[in-house]
């Protein structure tokens, strides 16, 4: 491999035009464009040149049998080529998986950061959030659990998740994206969700959420200026039970065991954060459900 940086340029797809067309001259060029193809057709979990190198070996060794009028590699070229393979496929892995930067919390536990563009970002209990190096090029994250933004202003600002997008100029929003919940509020300026076919957009006050038919709708957040979570409390109105046991469980690293009960109902209420115990009675005497604490975890019952 005679110009490393080139290549990896090339796999990272950060060549200008003038520079490709001068390293698509190149021997290395023709070389490491057959063994890429190859490369494409792994699925990498980590990097592991001996089983990069096998799968390429079983690839040549198919390709010989079909085709028995190919007149098979010699050794010391075969292993020259496999071992180039296997190299490219570290270096595919490293380009690819250290291009991104991951921000992320435990259980019970808020963290407060400030992304590449000054905007902060305050994460909820088990969440995080996922972007490129160059973020500040392109204003784009990955969320998975819940963060409240606080934007700063410039270009485009999005926020992708499993369930909808957020995009924003400058502002300060909050987004939720759990398994069973996604909505968004806004508390600052303008904010555009989106989510399969539907759009809405959202001004100061107003907030949305998806429900069960995958469609998004407006609704309430009381007018205050900022989550109730950051203030350590945990509000939920009409969500699904089952995930205001969820975040009980989040917020305290605790296991609820909620076999005996139906978890479908639809909650309105919430719970404080600084006790155990007057945080379960919040969300379980409202629809009289019974409860008892064995060592770390809650049992729930009728």
């Amino acid at each position: 491999m005679k110009d490393i940086k080139n290549i990896s340029k090339w796999l990272n797809n950060e060549m200008t035009e003038e520079e490709f067309l001068a390293f698509k001259a190149t021997d290395d060029y023709k070389l490491y464009k057959d063994i890429a193809e190859e490369g494409s057709k792994i699925k990498l979990a980590s990097v592991n040149e001996e089983a990069a190198l096998k799968d390429f070996k079983a690839r040549i060794q198919s390709k010989t049998k079909k085709k028995s009028k190919v007149i098979s590699l010699k050794r010391s070229v075969f292993f020259k080529i496999a071992a180039s393979f296997a190299v490219l496929v570290a270096i595919s892995y490293f380009i690819f998986n250290t291009n991104q930067i991951t921000l992320k919390t435990d259980f019970a536990e808020n963290k407060s950061f400030t992304l590449p563009d000054e905007s902060k970002v305050i994460l909820n209990a088990v969440s995080a959030i996922t972007y490129k190096k160059s973020f500040i090029k392109d204003r784009a994250l990955k969320l998975n659990g819940e963060a409240y933004f606080s934007v700063k202003k410039g270009s485009s600002f999005t926020v992708n998740t499993s369930q909808g997008s957020v995009q924003v100029l400058g502002t300060k929003f909050n987004v939720k994206n759990r398994e069973k919940a996604f909505n968004v509020f806004c508390y600052e300026g303008r904010v555009e969700v989106k989510s399969g076919s539907d759009k809405i957009v959202l001004t100061k006050g107003e907030g949305v959420k998806l429900i069960a038919n995958n469609t998004l709708i407006k609704i309430d957040n009381n007018n205050i200026n900022e989550p109730l979570w950051l203030q350590n409390e945990s509000y939920f109105n009409e969500e699904i039970y089952s995930e205001v046991l969820a975040e009980l469980e989040r917020q305290f690293n605790v296991k609820i065991n909620s076999n005996a009960i139906n978890t479908n109902v639809l909650f309105t209420g919430g719970f404080r954060k600084n006790d155990l115990d007057s945080a379960i009675k919040s969300i379980t005497l409202p629809l009289n459900i019974n409860y008892q604490i064995k060592d770390n975890e809650i049992i729930l019952s009728k």
